[in-house]
């Protein structure tokens, strides 16, 4: 009688440690919007910003593979962006394109600057009739 009951408590055991750890990677993976000025200060956490790109503001850096732009989060506040990758095929009527940006990562004090390891481009497609399409950059 004892093994079964010690082997049930273990089994218990196993599942409650299982579903911890599933919740902690849920918790982890789901990321919320934050403001410009809350990610300013989320220097070690990594946050989502969403934003239009700032017209004209849009660099791709061939030497050291890095996009360069702003974000406009239609209130008024702009948030200098980088991105290090390769640069996308359609990088430039993707993103010239753009109506929206999410922007994955965090914020770097020493740059002053958001940079971002993954880009959700949101853009108008002929294809969509009225609606938008997205392209996703960065890891995955």
């Amino acid at each position: 009688m004892k093994k079964t009951a010690t082997g049930k408590v273990i089994g218990i055991l196993i599942i409650v440690v299982c579903l911890g750890y599933a919740a902690s990677l849920f918790k982890n993976s789901s990321m919320d919007y934050v403001p410009f000025a809350e990610a300013a200060k989320a220097t070690d956490t990594t946050v989502q910003i969403m934003g239009a790109p700032a017209k004209g503001s849009m660099y791709y850096d061939d030497a050291a593979h890095m996009l360069h732009f702003d974000l406009d989060d239609g209130k008024g506040t702009t948030m200098p962006v980088v991105y290090k990758g390769p640069k996308p095929e359609d990088l430039d009527t993707a993103m010239s394109k753009a109506s929206k940006i999410t922007a994955q990562g965090t914020y770097s004090k020493a740059q002053n600057k958001f940079v971002a390891e993954n880009l959700l481009v949101k853009c108008p497609s002929k294809y969509q009739g009225q609606g938008e399409s997205e392209r996703s950059y960065g890891k995955t």
